[in-house]
């Protein structure tokens, strides 16, 4: 409780409160009205305990206090003083209390006040309104502002601007438009701003625009409410514009949150010079650069490639707070520098500070990505005796990563029935697609095939269907793997270039040319999906397999420089099937590619050889000797 005498040490802005019954209490309000919450809060209980009876303004100064502290346990205990004092039944002193429980989101107890009111006014309905806008329940904000009309009382100009966060359709905001046009308080700059970000909200960027132009007195918030809903639509370029016309186009200087919309920005559109820009007004400018700010600084110089002046920044902060380190930690794993990551997150702790769930899921995501995975498991068990909960589908996802790929299927289970415990979200797709690789990479494709039964006819990402494509395909059942491609097709799910690849690899490993040749030539022909070297490899290699030479080079020849792996391969099974022409043909052009290497004739000698024609073989070995190619002596090492 905050409320006892004693309990702050400050005193200066209170003096002595018991030399009269009124001052007391206006000196109270005069510390509340210039922003000294905490010594108005002492103020009170120095009176409270001389048995000063307060006034009609005491109450609703200390719930002001409250609440601009966030301190919800004072404002119960202000409201047990205001009920024993007899000041329930005041419509100002409930008002406050309604606004202060409303401003805390402690909708319970605020709309129990607002029900025991028996003088209801428009600043009541404004408070439980704005709390419902700000906790996002719209259908109950809705309804308070239509009590408000049942009860035969105009909506004044902050009603309106309570109410319209809380419009997500069109519709509605255009009504409360209407009804601002018709009261004329669509000049109020307070309500025009929360017309501007309601029509952005609704993913109307011209409608706000046009408000925002025809705007007599714009002011900073206006500017910054327009950009920032922008940023959120993905607008970025045109955010930047906006703020860009602020600053030319009007008298109206930057403040923290423009500049925190600018740094948005420049992070998502990887703008590092603009960032400089911004970094450098807010030296230039002497502007208090708070950790908002800096962190701000650190997380766009980090993903714009500048990990040196992120971590400058970061260095020269003489105060930080969590989100700081976090976002120090994540760029260190985005730079790839996992050790300095684990560093910051072992020093943080001796800074005072206690790794939460996202810093957990950092230092996880990190890890598992470098294919830490024995560190991913001892990390999570960590995250768990430290009673820290909220892993991250993301973190979890990851986890069940590093269990495909060690073969750990008892890991494996343990993590997804967790997730279905204990997540909402578990049906994700990218969540469901990993659950599946994990099953098959651990050679369980029955459970595999339950996963993928469940999910498969709610859900048309092809990377559902590749996981199980792919895992038939390398537990050795092709047919169905080419089974399911062919639901896949039947039920109108989209195959990418991913999927074609597993349904050729499937076909490979059964030997399946034909198949494979009819799905080669529809990924072109009736899906204009571009083949990769990744599926004339897999091409190559089964014609190459079955004989089929001729084939096999005249694919080759249909695509424009393949890499030297696949005449490598060609030139083997010329060796295999003793092809001495094709064969002669792979070599001259993995010399072309690799001039230095003897590897290509070395082959094609023995290819000569197997055929007894050792003057080719005698012709070849001096054409090397001529051009200094000089093969390396055979040796074996013993371990």
């Amino acid at each position: 409780m905050v409320l006892h005498a004693g309990e702050y040490t400050d005193c200066s802005m209170v003096g002595n409160l018991s030399t009269a019954t009124v001052a007391p209490w206006k000196r109270l309000c005069k510390l509340v009205s210039n922003g000294y919450y905490q010594e108005a809060l002492l103020a009170y209980s120095r009176a409270h305990a001389s048995n000063l009876r307060p006034d009609a303004f005491t109450f609703p100064c200390l719930l002001k206090s409250c609440a601009a502290l966030q301190d919800a346990p004072a404002v119960l205990q202000v409201h047990g003083h205001l009920a024993k004092s007899g000041f329930s039944s005041c419509p100002y002193t409930a008002t406050a209390l309604t606004s202060a429980y409303a401003r805390l989101l402690r909708l319970g107890e605020a709309c129990k006040v607002f029900d025991e009111m028996r003088e209801r006014n428009v600043p009541c309905f404004n408070a439980l309104i704005a709390g419902f806008s700000q906790c996002g329940k719209v259908r109950e904000a809705m309804g308070v502002f239509r009590l408000l009309g049942k009860e035969g009382m105009l909506p004044d100009s902050v009603t309106v601007a309570s109410v319209l966060p809380a419009c997500r359709a069109m519709e509605q905001g255009k009504q409360l438009h209407g009804l601002v046009v018709k009261t004329g308080d669509c000049l109020d700059r307070y309500v025009a701003t929360s017309l501007v970000t309601m029509y952005l909200d609704c993913g109307d960027s011209d409608g706000a625009r046009r408000i925002l132009e025809l705007m007599v007195d714009k002011g900073v918030e206006s500017y910054n409410a327009m950009a920032s809903g922008l940023l959120r639509n993905g607008e970025d370029f045109i955010a930047l514009g906006t703020v860009r016309e602020m600053i030319f186009g009007s008298s109206e200087k930057p403040n923290e949150t423009t500049l925190l919309v600018v740094l948005s920005a420049c992070t998502s559109v990887l703008a590092p010079s603009l960032g400089k820009e911004v970094h450098c007004y807010v030296l230039k400018h002497a502007m208090d650069c708070s950790i908002k700010i800096r962190t701000a600084l650190i997380d766009m110089y980090s993903k714009c490639g500048s990990l040196e002046c992120a971590y400058q920044v970061f260095s020269a902060m003489d105060e930080r707070n969590l989100v700081t380190w976090n976002t120090m930690i994540s760029g260190f794993l985005i730079h790839e520098k996992l050790a300095n990551a684990l560093g910051l997150f072992h020093q943080l702790r001796s800074k005072g500070f206690s790794p939460d769930s996202i810093t957990w899921n950092l230092m996880i995501n990190g890890l598992a990505h470098h294919q830490k995975f024995a560190e991913v498991f001892s990390f999570f068990n960590k995250m768990r005796l430290e009673g820290v909960s909220g892993a991250s589908l993301e973190t979890m996802t990851s986890m069940l990563s590093a269990c495909s790929a060690m073969s750990d299927i008892k890991h494996g289970k343990e993590i997804y029935c967790h997730v279905i415990r204990t997540m909402q979200h578990f049906e994700d797709d990218v969540f469901q697609t990993t659950v599946i690789d994990m099953f098959m990479s651990c050679g369980c494709d029955s459970y595999a095939g339950r996963v993928f039964e469940k999910d498969r006819r709610k859900s048309n990402d092809p990377a559902l269907w590749n996981a199980m494509i792919s895992g038939y395909g390398r537990c050795g059942k092709s047919s169905l793997a080419l089974q399911t491609f062919n639901e896949m097709l039947e039920q109108q799910v989209h195959p990418n270039s991913a999927t074609f690849l597993c349904a050729l690899s499937a076909c490979g490993h059964a030997g399946l040319v034909q198949k494979a040749l009819h799905i080669y030539q529809m990924m072109e022909s009736a899906y204009s999906i571009n083949p990769t070297f990744e599926h004339l490899s897999v091409m190559v290699d089964l014609f190459c397999r079955a004989g089929k030479l001729s084939e096999a080079y005249g694919l080759l020849l249909k695509h424009t420089d393949p890499p030297a792996s696949m005449w490598y391969s060609f030139l083997g099974a010329c060796r295999n099937y003793s092809n001495v022409e094709l064969g002669k043909i792979a070599a001259t052009k993995l010399y072309d590619l690799d001039p230095s290497s003897t590897t290509p004739w070395v082959i094609l000698s023995n290819i000569y050889a197997e055929q007894y024609r050792w003057g080719e073989v005698e012709t070849l070995r001096k054409m090397m000797s001529d051009k200094h190619l000089i093969k390396a002596p055979a040796h074996t090492e013993l371990v």
